[in-house]
């Protein structure tokens, strides 16, 4: 009989947990209500920093230097010099694109008109070299490369990023540091709100839990059907936070779209997959356990 006693614990702060959260629906309303509030505006900055660098990224901006090859590039040739510029320790990475893989890059990047391409001749556009700089290089260096690729008799032009990538660069960073920033404020606001609601719980089965402790029962026993309402308003809030943000997302979406299609970035935004949708709830449920964990480990004390 020992060996299921730890099932019926688990059913004990489940059905307590549930039963506890059904006496005060207007609380748990407002706590998840609440939180689901503070994990949209982290939804929100996340998902807008993800689809920014799924822009920056159909641009071409993440490749500093691209060269193009001229027609009937002798496919030696151009391995030995991927080769050499691969091991130059500024470089992190260099890409082959034939013009095959142009093609579809346009007809992605143009979005709903990707049609216009269709029974284009791929040999219109240049098979070219996509050359990734370590970070923090001088811009300088790019500069110097693509002036030392263009004597090569191979190459038809090469095209270095502008000024105005490194400040989408930039933008990129400070999307970071906001996402970051609004992660650290969404994790103490939701921990701060379901301490205090779990709070209110103890204080009012404070008989009930005395009683518990009275016939033996552990910290972990007692504390269970608590920490479990805490997990449980988490992932309920997080969960109707991603669900608005997934409406939003679907409304404006089209409008987007077609803006960015004028802009040969057509396809690039994109909403959560189903693996961070995961995390994101997961995330709520974690924040609600530390949160419930906070609350008894000091005032489930009897």
């Amino acid at each position: 009989m020992s060996r299921f006693r730890p099932l019926f614990s688990l059913g004990y702060v489940v059905s307590r947990g549930l039963r506890g959260m059904a006496q005060a629906p207007v609380v748990q309303l407002l706590a998840v209500s609440t939180m689901a509030v503070c994990m949209l505006l982290l939804g929100v900055v996340m998902l807008v920093w993800s689809n920014a660098q799924g822009i920056v990224h159909a641009w071409g901006l993440d490749v500093p230097v691209t060269v193009y090859l001229v027609d009937h590039a002798e496919p030696a040739a151009v391995d030995l010099m991927v080769e050499r510029i691969g091991a130059l320790p500024e470089v992190t990475r260099v890409e082959r694109v034939s013009s095959e893989q142009a093609l579809e890059r346009l007809a992605e990047g143009l979005g709903e008109d990707g049609a216009l391409v269709e029974g284009l001749d791929p040999a219109v556009l240049p098979p070219s070299l996509e050359i990734e700089l370590a970070p923090g290089i001088d811009p300088d260096f790019g500069h110097v490369l693509a002036e030392g690729l263009a004597e090569q008799p191979m190459v038809e032009e090469v095209a270095v990023a502008g000024a105005w990538a490194g400040r989408a660069h930039d933008l990129l960073r400070t999307l970071e540091d906001l996402a970051l920033g609004a992660g650290l404020l969404v994790s103490l606001a939701c921990m701060a709100i379901v301490w205090s609601t779990i709070r209110l719980g103890v204080y009012a089965r404070r008989a009930e839990l005395q009683i518990l402790r009275l016939v033996g029962g552990t910290d972990r026993f007692v504390h269970g059907p608590f920490v479990f309402e805490g997990m449980v308003q988490g992932a309920l809030g997080a969960g109707l936070a991603l669900g608005i943000l997934w409406v939003g997302f679907d409304a404006a979406a089209p409008f987007l779209e077609r803006g960015l299609s004028l802009l040969f970035a057509g396809g690039a935004l994109r909403f959560f997959s189903p693996q961070e949708l995961a995390i994101g709830v997961a995330l709520g449920a974690g924040l609600g356990l530390l949160g419930a964990r906070a609350a008894v480990g000091r005032y489930a004390e009897v």
